[in-house]
């Protein structure tokens, strides 16, 4: 029997192509899977095994080296990133088979390797006396992997995460104390609670773990705690609990008192559980999800000691509880805002609305309130939405990018967004198989929680200044330029009413009651525009439009202005393309506030906005058209609908600042277009940089609806 690899456990990663070498000793195939399991039975015929994990401690199996490509190292695929946490694997190409089988030696894997990162290296050498006396003693079958423990004093995760990727996004690290006075609640089943805090470190690290494991498939909901817990007199222990979320679980502690050891505690359970180093707790391969492997879940200790009711006026009193929003009766100082604007705020920020929202979205606001959610937390389900949306329109993403099945790279990735954004289906299960339309509703999902957080985020801020009215408060932290009630005698009010009743679409049935308008103006928009390229675009072609969101967004909106889906969000979700999306019809615009959700009342913006000449015209949705709107020299399109104004006018008729911008003449019905339309029934304009775009408009409208139809 060929002895030449004997004690090697070998993995494969990536696609290996034909080569004048491969062809000497496997078959040709063009099916990578094909290839992979020849390259299998040609290890073991020289001695070797073919693991498929990397990790397969059940069965005593260590991997000893990775066979992969340089494609596999540059899109950092599950084995390779899993791999390079165990620095004693070798992550070799292929070449480093064929030699050694030609050669009939083992050949030198330092001339045939693929490379770990610098970080890996490091963390290496820094673990060399500390793990091969281990590694040398127990040898074969059982033997323990080493590891590389991380340093008690952690690097902060965003330069740990910097190192492989240059473009990674910064976020703010919650996991850092800021002040030296915080105290961290033990968690409340742990013994030691009266006696022990949890233990932050010299530079600001708290200790404090928690993980969820949501199996969608399996209808499993768990949780993993783990707490590095200190006494006032300097007894360390580390904590762990577990179960099913809404038990109680077992949990136990460990360690002998010395912090070194409660430290290698606290790092060893993270790791079996999380499949990660503490250090690299934000960069969790999804392949993970598939292995079991818990999610780490981010949390916002700041806030832990301030009350869950955020104090703002609502119809109920009762001090009630509903989806994790706390409502309690406040005594006002008077406001000096106008009476509507004072109404306004109260619509905006009605915390009754917030849960509403989510609740019709199968959100769980009690599991995960909206204070704490971070942004990292959102972003990172945008990204798995996308990541969703490219299984299913390129099923061989799964193998080439996550060495998974298409089920499992699926399943994986729908369990990490159900873990990280909680969602309560009631007794149903959580759906496992993704449509179009699902993923929709789920991007609807993350934009409201993108907004309500924003709104959240402002409420927070201004708490506390009990000399100044809450409503009051909330206006401020809007950071608005102005906002102008208009008379409703103007005709500035007269005529946008018009704009609003008169725009109406054939094929809604919504009815219309203006019951305010304000004139806004956001602080810099202006200054942006002006500075803009689109101040000075050749062809023009500036027109007011319409907007609509539900009133839960308008926190949002109004601070931030309208955006435009991150770039790790899916493209399907938007018709036309990620961007901002305005109508000349009213009703159009009228269906996206879900007024059913807010006791009938909407917020419709109308927006200046520069679309300029040419416009790239498409007559149905296509989800490129950002891109090919970019390549034609367009910076807007327009989606052709078949019913359209019969007329455009001078807005400078509204106001005189509006002068050259474009509306409908609303003294005609919308009609027929003079051209032929093939799908959308109403235009659509999407605009692909927000500068593009000022808010100059906001109508508070009741809104009544007697059937279905957009």
């Amino acid at each position: 029997m060929a002895t030449l690899l004997n004690g090697c456990v070998i993995a494969l990663s990536g696609k290996f192509e034909d080569t004048h070498e491969s062809t000497r000793y496997i078959s040709n195939s063009n099916l990578s899977r094909h290839r992979e399991a020849k390259i299998g039975a040609l290890i073991k015929k020289n001695g070797g095994k073919n693991s498929t994990k990397i990790s397969r401690e059940e069965e005593g199996l260590w991997v000893t080296h990775l066979i992969t490509t340089a494609q596999s190292i540059e899109a950092q695929t599950e084995k390779v990133q899993e791999a390079s946490n165990f620095p004693d694997i070798k992550i070799v190409s292929f070449d480093w088979l064929t030699a050694s089988i030609s050669s009939q030696t083992r050949a030198n894997e330092a001339q045939f390797s693929l490379g770990q990162t610098d970080s890996n290296q490091d963390d290496a050498a820094s673990s060399m006396g500390h793990t091969n006396s281990e590694e040398n003693a127990t040898k074969g079958k059982g033997r323990k992997r080493s590891r590389s423990p991380a340093p008690i004093n952690d690097k902060p995760p965003e330069v740990e995460e910097a190192k492989d990727q240059p473009s990674v996004k910064k976020y703010k690290d919650v996991q850092r104390a800021k002040s030296g006075s915080l105290v961290i609640p033990v968690d409340e089943t742990c013994p030691l609670a009266g006696n022990y805090r949890v233990y932050i470190g010299e530079d600001g690290m708290i200790y404090d773990a928690t993980l969820n494991q949501t199996n969608a498939g399996l209808n499993n909901d768990k949780f993993y705690r783990v707490q590095l817990l200190v006494s006032g007199a300097g007894d360390y222990q580390t904590w762990t609990r577990w179960g099913r979320v809404g038990e109680s679980g077992k949990g136990v502690t460990l360690g002998n008192g010395s912090l070194e050891v409660a430290m290698v505690s606290f790092e060893k359970k993270f790791k079996e559980k999380a499949g990660v180093t503490w250090s690299n707790r934000f960069s969790i391969p999804i392949g993970n999800r598939q292995k079991r492997y818990y999610t780490f879940i981010e949390r916002k200790y700041e806030d832990d000691s301030d009350d869950d009711a955020e104090h703002l006026p609502v119809a109920s009193s009762s001090g009630a509880s509903k989806n994790g929003v706390t409502f309690s009766p406040v005594k006002r100082a008077d406001s000096a805002l106008p009476k509507s604007v004072q109404r306004l705020m109260e619509l905006i920020f009605n915390q009754q609305h917030f849960a509403d929202t989510m609740r019709e979205l199968d959100y769980d606001g009690n599991k995960a309130p909206l204070r704490k959610l971070t942004k990292r937390m959102l972003d990172r389900g945008f990204e798995l939405l996308g990541e969703i949306e490219e299984l299913l329109m390129d099923p061989s993403a799964a193998y080439e990018k996550h060495d998974l099945t298409w089920d499992d790279a699926m399943a994986a990735c729908s369990n990490e967004f159900y873990t990280i954004i909680h969602h309560d289906f009631g007794r149903s299960r959580p759906p496992v198989t993704w449509s179009d339309e699902m993923l929709k509703k789920e991007l609807n999902l993350m934009e409201s929680l993108s907004d309500m957080k924003i709104a959240h985020t402002i409420m927070k801020g201004t708490k506390g200044q009990d000399t100044v009215n809450t409503l009051d408060r909330h206006y401020s932290g809007l950071g608005l330029q102005e906002m102008i009630p208009l008379n409703i005698t103007s005709d500035e009010f007269t005529l946008l009413q018009d704009y609003l009743i008169k725009s109406h679409g054939h094929t809604h049935h919504l009815s219309f009651k203006v019951q305010d308008i304000f004139r806004i103006e956001r602080k810099g928009e202006k200054e942006r525009f002006r500075k803009s390229p689109y101040a000075k675009v050749k062809g023009s072609d500036r027109r007011l439009l319409w907007h609509g969101s539900r009133v839960t967004n308008y926190g949002g909106i109004l601070s931030q202005g309208l955006r435009i889906a991150p770039p790790g969000a899916p493209v399907n979700g938007y018709a036309f393309g990620k961007g901002v999306y305005l109508a000349d019809i009213s009703s159009k615009s009228a269906n996206y506030c879900q007024s059913h959700a807010s006791s009938n009342t909407g917020l419709l913006l109308l927006c200046e906005v520069e679309l300029g000449k040419p416009m790239f015209e498409l007559e149905t949705g296509r989800s490129d058209a950002a891109e090919l709107a970019k390549q034609r020299g367009c910076i807007a399109t327009w989606g052709k609908g078949a019913t359209v104004p019969m007329g455009w006018k001078d807005a400078g008729c509204v106001n005189a600042d509006l002068a050259g911008v474009m509306m409908p003449d609303t003294t005609r019905e919308p009609g027929p277009a003079n051209y032929q339309a093939s799908y959308l029934q109403y235009n659509e304009y999407i605009a692909y940089d927000i500068a593009q775009v000022k808010l100059r408009y906001l109508l508070r409208v009741e809104m009544t609806q007697s059937g279905h139809g957009y």
